[in-house]
């Protein structure tokens, strides 16, 4: 009886070194040890640039096996190609990850400033405040702005737990906004790069 294997494949991944592997790609399992190592360790490609992304189809996965354990039943779960990323280490690599953190800050603090800005003067905030601090606190215009500080101290909370991303202990383990929208983005990307890769018939494929 032919041995069992499966096979689930990653959406995307990103190569450690040149020669990709099976095991870099795609969980296997298999009640044969011998089967489940011997394809783990089988190659599908050797990067040769210093930056570079390959798509991988399931259909080549399974040439590959095919070719090495023909008596081999696969079945497939997961994805049905692959996103291989590779780049080389360069020790630059921190000081640009850091630079791009800090540009990434600076663009999200202003932007959103300007964005509450421009809301609050769309709807006359200020007028709205100067009726809150006129209701609670009296028609003194010399009073202390207790409206305008509630107002600028509730907004803070309150976009720190919207996002609960504030702190390094989280409110809650559901995932925040941001990476909601971060992994919506991520499999965006990578099923433009799959449907490019498939119209310039640059994936890797079976023959």
């Amino acid at each position: 009886m032919a041995d069992i294997l499966y096979l689930k494949l990653s959406e995307s991944c990103l190569a450690e070194k040149r020669k990709v592997k099976i095991k870099d790609v795609a969980t296997v399992m298999s009640q044969n040890p011998d089967l489940k190592y011997g394809v783990e360790k089988l190659e599908l490609m050797n990067f040769s640039g210093s930056k570079e992304q390959q798509v991988i189809s399931v259909m080549y996965i399974l040439e590959v096996i095919h070719d090495n354990y023909a008596d081999c039943l696969v079945e497939i779960l997961g994805a049905t190609d692959v996103v291989v990323y590779y780049r080389t280490y360069d020790t630059s690599d921190n000081v640009k990850q850091f630079l791009k953190f800090l540009m990434i800050c600076f663009i999200a603090f202003f932007g959103a400033g300007f964005s509450i800005m421009s809301y609050n003067s769309d709807v006359n905030m200020a007028g709205q405040l100067d009726v809150m601090q006129n209701i609670f606190v009296g028609q003194d215009a010399e009073a202390f702005p207790v409206a305008g500080i509630a107002y600028s101290l509730g907004l803070f909370i309150g976009i720190i737990v919207f996002f609960n991303h504030g702190v390094k202990k989280k409110f809650s383990d559901d995932p925040t906004p941001l990476q909601v929208q971060m992994r919506q983005y991520e499999q965006e990307v990578n099923q433009t790069v799959i449907t490019d890769a498939a119209r310039k018939k640059e994936s890797r494929d079976a023959d």
